[in-house]
């Protein structure tokens, strides 16, 4: 059985001293008797009392803590590093989930500083520096991974209470979370797709206010969360056809997101809009060769791209964006493509789509736009023909867009 926990860290910094600090900072740590077995038959300096600092006492480590806050399976992990940093990770297993809630108690930031303060006092000299998280790292049953990286790999814990739903399909995994802040938030193979808080991701990559669907013909590529169906279909157009290669995405998110799709995934086809099981490229492909257009084609992919090998096409690629170029042959005259792109922190993957834009004597509009449950800011494309000027004129535009 999974087991609630609350987990504190300390990092302390300890001076370099020479070799024999070791065994000293071991009867520290572990009690003199303990030190004794775990360096017996090492070859170390003596250690006299004159390197003891004298206000220590050799009591154990452990004994800082206190035990009437131990339960089963509570315990305390150190490492010690050969170039003199001294990590202390700490773990209680509580047994009241209401200790595990946003700033709960014992286990706050007042416990760890009080915590923190005894171990350096307790390592005296040999302390140069000292850090701790000032906020236990608190795991419920209901969730057992709530990490996630940044563009540039940077690691932050989500506000997930609770697993609302979760599977695995074909193709990925496939889990709703329930955060306290961005209400339920889907996320494919531990990548966050969007969440109920996200409208001006869709509004920003719609270009809504900008650009006029009404009437108009669009192939939205990918998009099973239905929020980009939704909000088109608000603009009265021609016709919509949304290719998906996942219909699990859409039976979950039609029954759990329904703050970002609300009905639209409920019925499959309508008048003037239909979703498609199948590879968006190869639509794309079929698309090209039948000769039919559109006026928009929306890229709501993942930021990862597809290799051409998989799927044998003959036609030579100049980019490494497939879904660009096959985009692009398939729109009508000053038609557009409407695209994700990634976090601004990510520098290369933005960098690389702008290149291959510029190779294809492509002009594009790039907005960049804080979305809540990404907590970044999030790079958003719209893509046009070099003779398609916009209607200022201008071949380049960047703005920021931020709520």
């Amino acid at each position: 059985m999974e087991r609630p926990l609350s987990q504190q860290k300390h990092v302390s910094c300890i001076k370099p001293y020479q070799n024999f600090v070791w065994k000293a900072m071991l009867r520290y740590i572990l009690g003199v008797n303990a030190a004794k077995r775990v360096t017996k038959g090492v070859q170390q300096r003596q250690i006299t009392e004159a390197s003891t600092p004298s206000n220590t006492s050799h009591r154990s480590f452990a004994n800082l803590i206190n035990k009437n806050m131990l339960t089963n399976c509570s315990h305390l992990a150190i490492h010690l590093y050969h170039f003199a940093y001294l990590t202390v990770d700490v773990t209680f297993v509580v047994q009241k989930i209401e200790q595990l809630k946003p700033l709960s108690g014992p286990y706050n930031m007042n416990f760890i500083k009080r915590l923190e303060k005894k171990i350096k006092n307790h390592l005296g000299e040999f302390v140069n520096k000292s850090y701790s998280l000032d906020c236990p790292i608190r795991r419920s049953p209901g969730v057992t991974w709530a990490y996630g990286l940044t563009g540039d790999e940077r690691l932050f814990e989500a506000d997930y209470e609770e697993t609302i739903f979760e599977t695995d399909s074909k193709r990925q995994n496939i889990k709703i979370m329930k955060s306290r802040e961005f209400g339920n938030v889907l996320l494919l193979d531990n990548d966050i797709m969007i969440g109920e808080s996200d409208l001006v991701y869709t509004e920003t990559l719609l270009g809504i206010g900008r650009n006029e669907f009404k009437d108009k013909t669009i192939l939205i590529l990918g998009g099973g969360d239905g929020g980009t169906l939704h909000e088109l279909l608000k603009q009265s157009p021609a016709y919509v056809l949304m290719a998906e290669i996942d219909e699990e995405v859409i039976k979950a998110c039609s029954k759990y997101m329904k703050k970002v799709c609300w009905n639209t995934l409920e019925k499959w086809e309508g008048k003037n809009y239909k979703i498609k099981i199948c590879d968006c490229l190869c639509e794309l492909k079929e698309a090209l060769d039948s000769g039919t257009k559109y006026d928009y084609v929306i890229n709501d992919l993942s930021e990862f791209s597809v290799n051409k090998d998989i799927h044998g096409f003959e036609a030579p690629f100049k980019t490494n964006c497939r879904v660009l170029e096959l985009s692009m042959k398939i729109l009508r005259p000053y038609g557009k493509y409407l695209s994700r792109g990634n976090c601004l922190s990510d520098h290369d993957y933005n960098n690389q789509f702008e290149r291959d834009v510029k190779t294809l004597n492509l002009d594009f509009k790039r907005t960049d736009v804080h979305v809540p449950s990404f907590r970044e800011t999030y790079c958003l494309y719209e893509v046009t023909n070099h003779h398609d000027k916009n209607e200022h004129g201008s071949d380049l535009e960047q703005t920021s867009h931020k709520r």
